[in-house]
Formats: structure tokens, C-alpha cells, sequence
């Protein structure tokens, strides 16, 4: 269904978000207006949307959006192609991530975090590319993450669906080369997001477990390091909108110290050495 009121603004190129009811998703809107775009900013509950005064303004339209749902995925995109005739650019943005060790997170928590940040993105992004390969034009940003590069302890299920987006956006740009539609990959290390609030690492960890030791380690350090060394979101955003625009070819950008950092380590370190560095820097020992 198209919105009652149609939006003004739609002279400009048109940019649909996913995941923009806070963190990356929210700041990517208002960047990608300031870059000149339209902006659907979509979200599981649009009636439940950002703070009074965010996500308004006359180059924005607020849509809801369940990732997971192939019936709101078809509604969602039908209803901007009946208002607009066309998507200019995608931003797959919506993610969760559940901390947990690999052996323990139960298959449950395995199909829940790979249902939003892989199939749910598989399924926006064949849902818009007809309407992109038919106008010969076209861009998707898949907002990926450092954890797609490089291990991160206590994110392995994370770390196994960004690994997935990024072979899955490395094989749709060389599919999709020839009709115009570009693919690009942006890959935040760590910033300030609500991705960290998770009540797991306040939590009292099962003694019996045999990861214990280890989890508290890593809790000191993860604490730590939320409080003191999280980037700005916004610096994100804008790269994202820097992307959006396709004023660069690259297929990934690295955002932030930390990703530059060790992305770098990992492509030059023998797996041996890095594994040591990499165990070292979460409080894990060589």
C-alpha cells in the first residue's frame, strides 16, 4: 500500500535502509539526505520509531520492514517501486548479535542471527535487484562488519553471518558486473551501537560451564573496551553514504582504527602468529 501522504523529494535519487530504528541504520538516514537522497528508512515497527524529531523531514518515508518475512519484504519494496518507480541504491543494514560461545549457543540462536543478518538480507536484495538490473543502474551497501574479516571470540555466530555476507556480496558483484548494478561491502570495526547492550555480559556465567575462565576474561575485557573505546556511529553513517553514492569502486571499506588495524594483521600474519595476537588482545593469553 502506498503511504497516505506521498512523499516530496523524489526528483532526487532514492535510498532504502533497512535496521533504521536506531544505531548504524538510524545515523545512515540523515547522511544519505545531506548526500542528496531520498531516504525510505524502514524498520520491524514503524510506529515505534526513533525519538521525536528523528527520522522526519521531507526526504525521508518511514516504512515497515520485517527482514525475516518474504511477505514484508514484497510489501515493503512493492510499495516503494508503486511510489517512487525505482530504488536507486540498497543499504542491508539490520543485524543482531547474540553473544555466545560457538559450542554453546544453542542451533536456535545459530538460525535466529543467520534468519535477520543473512537470508533476511538475501531476501531484500533479490526483491529489488529486477527493478535495478531493468534500469541497468544500480547499488547495493552491505553493511558488514570487521567481524567478517577476522575472528572475534564470543561473537562466533556474528562472526559466521558476516562471514557469509561478505562471500554472498563477493559473488553478486562479479554476477551482477555486467548490468550496471554495483556491490560494495562497508566493514565497521567497533562503534557505539546498541549491538553491545547485551545483558549477557552483565550476567552471572554458569560456573560448570567449561568456558568460565575464559568468560571472564573476556567480559573484563569487552567491558573495558565499551567503555572506553567504542567509536561515533555517525563516522559509519557517513561512510556508508560516501559508499551509497558510488563515487568509489572499491568493493570494501574498512571503518575505524581497530578494522584497518587488524584487517591489515590478519592478511599479513601466518594464521600461527595472528592467532597468538588476536588470542593476546581479548585478555585470552598467546
Amino acid at each position: 500500500m502506498v503511504p497516505d501522504t506521498p512523499p516530496t523529494g523524489l526528483n532526487r535519487p532514492l535510498a532504502l535502509v533497512t535496521g533504521c530504528s536506531s544505531g548504524i541504520g538510524l545515523r545512515t538516514v540523515p547522511a544519505l539526505v545531506r548526500r542528496g537522497f531520498h531516504v525510505v528508512a524502514t524498520m520491524r515497527d514503524a510506529e515505534r520509531r526513533a525519538r521525536p524529531g528523528e527520522l522526519t523531514g521531507e526526504h525521508v518515508t518511514v516504512l515497515p520492514l520485517d527482514i525475516r518475512s518474504a511477505e514484508s519484504v514484497r510489501g515493503c519494496v512493492g510499495t516503494v517501486l508503486d511510489m517512487a518507480g525505482r530504488i536507486d541504491v540498497l543499504v542491508n543494514n539490520a543485524g543482531i548479535a547474540p553473544p555466545n560461545f560457538a559450542e554453546e549457543a544453542p542451533l536456535s540462536q545459530w538460525r535466529e542471527v543467520f534468519e535477520t543478518n543473512v537470508f533476511g538480507h538475501v531476501s531484500v536484495t533479490n526483491a529489488v535487484l529486477p527493478s535495478m538490473r531493468a534500469a541497468g543502474r544500480g547499488r547495493v551497501v552491505m553493511v558488514s562488519s570487521l567481524s567478517g574479516r577476522v575472528p572475534t571470540p564470543l561473537l562466533g555466530v556474528y562472526c559466521a553471518s558476516k562471514f557469509a555476507i561478505e562471500g554472498y556480496a563477493e559473488t553478486l558483484r562479479l554476477e551482477l558486473r555486467s548490468t550496471g548494478v554495483r556491490v560494495a561491502l562497508v566493514e565497521p570495526g567497533a562503534f557505539r551501537t546498541g549491538i553491545w547492550d547485551s545483558p549477557m555480559l552483565a550476567a552471572d556465567f554458569p560456573q560448570s560451564s567449561d568456558y568460565a575462565r575464559d568468560f571472564a576474561r573476556l567480559r573484563a575485557f569487552y567491558t573495558d573496551y565499551i567503555a572506553h573505546h567504542l567509536g561515533n556511529p555517525d563516522r559509519v553513517a557517513k561512510a556508508v553514504a560516501r559508499v551509497a553514492t558510488g563515487r568509489t569502486s572499491r568493493l570494501r571499506h574498512p571503518v575505524g582504527a581497530d578494522a584497518w588495524t587488524q584487517i591489515a594483521l590478519r592478511a599479513v600474519l601466518p594464521w600461527a602468529a595472528y592467532e597468538r595476537v588476536a588470542r593476546a588482545l581479548v585478555g585470552l593469553g598467546g
